[in-house]
Order: C-alpha cells, then sequence, then structure tokens
C-alpha cells in the first residue's frame, strides 16, 4: 500500500488496518456497486471519514496544499451521495467554499452554481470512474466547468486522468477490475458481495481453504 505521505502517515496503520480489505484466496470479494465490476481490492471511506480528526488531518495536509500549490481557491466543492459528501462538506468548511452535490439517478444538480464560478470535484475513491464521470457531465449540462484537479481518497483502478482532469488520491494501490463472467475469484469459489452491507464478514477474509 502507498500513502502519499509516508513520513507524516496522513492516515494511521490503524485506521487503515480496518478500513482496507484485500483479495487473499479469500471466500468472500467485492461486488463494486459503480460499475458491478468485481473488485480485489477495497477502501471502506466510511471508517476514514467516521474519524474527524484523520479526514481533518487528510484536508489539513494533504487536500488543501494540493489546491494552494495550484493557486486554486474553489467556490463550490461538489460530491455525488452518498459516500463523497462528508469528504467534500470538510473540504469546503475548510477552504470556505460552497458545498453542494449532485443526483446520479436523476441526472440533476439543484445548487445554483454559476458558470463563472471554479468548481471542483471530490470523491471518496476511484475504481471504475463512472460516478465521476456523471458528475462532470452533469455540471456540464449547467454550463459549469469542473477544474482539475479530482481529489479523491483513494484510487486503485490505475486512472490518473479523468475527462483530461488530474486525479489526486490520499491513498493508492493498484487493484483489479473484472467482470463477473470473466472474474478468476469466482472460478476459484468466492462468492462476490457488496462490501459495506457485508463489511464485517468481508474484512474477517475467510480463506476458502477453510470454507466447508
Amino acid at each position: 500500500m502507498t500513502l502519499v505521505s509516508d513520513e507524516t502517515m496522513v492516515i494511521s496503520k490503524e485506521i487503515l488496518d480496518k478500513a482496507l480489505w484485500r483479495y487473499n484466496n479469500s471466500r468472500l470479494h467485492v461486488l463494486t456497486s459503480e460499475s458491478g465490476l468485481h473488485s480485489d481490492i477495497y477502501l471502506n471511506t466510511d471508517i476514514i471519514v467516521s474519524d474527524p480528526e484523520t479526514l481533518d488531518k487528510i484536508i489539513k495536509d494533504y487536500f488543501l496544499p494540493e489546491l494552494s500549490k495550484r493557486n486554486i481557491k474553489p467556490d463550490w466543492v461538489v460530491s455525488y451521495p452518498p459516500f463523497g459528501l462528508a469528504i467534500a462538506y470538510s473540504l469546503a468548511k475548510a477552504c470556505k467554499a460552497r458545498f453542494g452535490y449532485v443526483d446520479l439517478k436523476e441526472k440533476i444538480c439543484n445548487f445554483e452554481i454559476r458558470d463563472t464560478e471554479k468548481v471542483i470535484v471530490v470523491a471518496d475513491d476511484i475504481y471504475s470512474g463512472d460516478s465521476i464521470r456523471k458528475t462532470i457531465e452533469i455540471l456540464a449540462k449547467k454550463g459549469v466547468k469542473v477544474i482539475p484537479p479530482i481529489l479523491t481518497l483513494g484510487s486503485f483502478s490505475g486512472i490518473w486522468k479523468i475527462i483530461e482532469r488530474e486525479v489526486v488520491y490520499a491513498i493508492t494501490n493498484k487493484g483489479n477490475l473484472f467482470p463477473e463472467k470473466e472474474c478468476p475469484m469466482c472460478k476459484a469459489g468466492s462468492r462476490a458481495v457488496l462490501p459495506r452491507p457485508n463489511w464485517d464478514e468481508l474484512i474477517r477474509n475467510e480463506s476458502l481453504d477453510n470454507s466447508d
């Protein structure tokens, strides 16, 4: 696992150990809700954002300096529900910007964002990047241009740009995504589950070798 700032340990090992799951010949593996693809790595950002001190540290020690070195002072910080909202709200508060979000299902944004205002997009993590693409497209329909970078807690897909916008992350490790029919974990006998509703069982990481 690569931390962007090893020397300051932006996210403690204790929290990261609770929040990060990796496939290891496991009885269960992750079905991503965003794309429906199967993943061999997953970051449960609920565990990270539920710790205010950790979230504040990520924003203060990493996200704000990233914006500062690019001389970016956003007017709006926008995300999409549910998982990106806590991060976006905290960042908006820290940089004295306004906070908003899009409705991915209805493909709308009901916030009155002017086309002259600077808007950045924040996400909890990136696997396929589809939700971020849809967010940018929804804002574009309002005449709003999202400026780079896209800020995210974790990136596991190897995607470093989305619609020509750089992705900046606090945690990265290359994971693998598979369609169900091509999933080697399924072929090995592992079962795909949505991660958050099944987190306690998933994080136990029981081996297929111990299955009945």
